[in-house]
């Protein structure tokens, strides 16, 4: 389970880093200091979405989501509906 997260993790960032430059502006704020990641984390849990963490991540919303069976991935949303996103 903590392999998956790590890879999960590792690959996450290294994407990040190839299609940061792209992903320039944000929907959910304007700055850094306009995220509310505990609103956007209690949002996501109203809507029934094991969340233990969000952040802002070019773009989109990441999550860091535990499923039913304990494993915990990273899924991705849109910042202003917090609908999941494929990529």
């Amino acid at each position: 389970m903590i392999k998956n997260t790590v890879i999960a993790l590792v690959a996450a960032a290294a994407f990040a880093g190839v299609a940061a430059p792209a992903m320039a502006g944000s929907l959910v704020a304007t700055s850094d200091s306009d995220f509310n990641a505990d609103y956007v984390l209690s949002e996501l849990q109203h809507k029934g979405i094991d969340a233990a963490s969000v952040e802002e991540w070019g773009d989109y919303v990441t999550a860091l989501v535990t499923a039913d069976d304990g494993r915990q991935t990273i899924l991705f949303f849109n910042p202003t509906t917090l609908e999941q996103v494929a990529l």
